[in-house]
């Protein structure tokens, strides 16, 4: 992963990693990128290229999303459930298997009161950041779900 001064078209820092990386979130209004790798997610800050954090995981981490007020993340991958992560302890605070193959994307809601998530088949899952209940929502764009690349460059 490479952070680069787009107006000087000049590579700042790299960062590597030990396995490939699945996805990257940019979070500009928390200035944290996250990163999911084999069965880890890496937190970064984006001015410094800083590790934040980083967790693991049971499985291989598809994808993740970082809660607005950044005391969590949810996340998804191969063996089919979703986590909800506290960032500061590690420790997965709830997991719910809703889908029946592994999840592909997750993300917040702007708002923090939402996520969902997407698998394969067309199935997506949403569920409420303050209860446990999840409700199946239809099929999903999984297009829409991509991670945003604005300043850094998986590769």
């Amino acid at each position: 992963m490479k952070m680069w001064d787009r107006r000087a078209k000049k590579e700042l820092k790299t960062q590597s990693f030990d396995q490939a990386i699945n996805s990257m979130v940019l979070k500009d209004d928390v200035k944290v990128v996250t990163v999911t790798y084999g069965n880890n997610v890496a937190l970064y800050d984006v001015t410094t290229f800083d590790l934040l954090r980083t967790h693991s995981l049971p499985c291989v981490v598809n994808s993740a999303s970082l809660h607005i007020d950044q005391r969590y993340f949810v996340c998804g991958g191969e063996d089919l459930y979703v986590y909800k992560v506290s960032i500061e302890t590690g420790r997965v605070l709830e997991s719910y298997k809703k889908h029946f193959g592994p999840v592909h994307c997750i993300r917040y809601s702007p708002d923090g009161e939402l996520y969902a998530s997407g698998s394969e088949m067309a199935r997506s899952v949403c569920g409420r950041t303050v209860s446990v209940k999840h409700t199946a929502c239809g099929s999903a764009d999984l297009n829409n779900c991509s991670p945003s690349n604005h300043d850094f460059v998986m590769g």
